[in-house]
């Protein structure tokens, strides 16, 4: 297993979220190690931290971790403030954050803790789920596209592969799931909501494609 050093995981971390975007990230991963563990870091609610190799479970909110004389943990959503994936897109790692979330119901505000990926910073954060095909209902909705295991071997699931849904999260924690992502998002852009428009329609960008919503949420964060 190739070891990375804290500090140049960190530092990587930190120039990524620092941009305010990640690139590669609508993009289908290309130059992953064979091996469905990556080397990754978990970061727990107790402050305490443990690095090794890491395969995450979706479907079940489960990260592993496996450490170097071969002891694996596991560990879900509730025990985990966030865990890291190194080197996943184009180098730069992947994030993942445990955050409080009433699964999408109406009907009630019990909130228990499940993983995102943050995908940008801001004060509108872009934010991503990935579940299985075959408990898709979970999110209430279709998925936004379908994603065959193999682009991510760190990922352990059942089946043909995983979708992934996207959500916004809000600065007051609220965190909304872009079920029409035009539509959800300029509800979300409040006073700036033209400017967003016409950002949009210069660029001719498709709020449907992954990297161009990206880009006007992005946008939308400078204002």
């Amino acid at each position: 297993m190739r070891r990375l050093r804290t500090e140049y995981l960190f530092f990587t971390l930190f120039v990524t979220l620092a941009c305010g975007s990640m690139q590669g990230w609508a993009q289908a991963p290309q130059g992953f190690d064979t091996e469905r563990w990556l080397y990754g870091k978990v970061v727990l609610v107790t402050g305490d931290s443990l690095e090794g190799a890491v395969i995450y479970h979706p479907a079940e909110d489960v990260v592993q971790i496996a450490s170097e004389d071969g002891i694996v943990s596991s560990f879900s959503a509730v025990n985990v403030s966030h865990f890291m994936i190194s080197g996943v897109y184009k180098g730069k790692p992947q994030l993942f954050r445990s955050l409080p979330w009433n699964r999408g119901s109406l009907e009630s505000d019990f909130r228990v803790p499940v993983f995102f990926e943050q995908i940008n910073q801001g004060e509108l954060v872009l934010m991503k789920r990935y579940v299985g095909l075959t408990t898709a209902k979970g999110d209430q909705q279709p998925a936004s596209a379908s994603l065959q295991a193999v682009y991510f071997p760190h990922f352990a699931t059942e089946g043909d592969g995983l979708q992934e849904v996207l959500y916004m999260l809000l600065p007051d924690g609220e965190i909304v799931q872009l079920r029409k992502n035009k539509k959800d998002l300029l509800k979300l852009c409040g006073v700036h909501t033209g400017k967003v428009k016409q950002f949009a329609k210069a660029r001719k960008l498709d709020y449907k494609k992954s990297q161009d919503l990206l880009s006007i949420v992005d946008y939308y964060n400078t204002l």
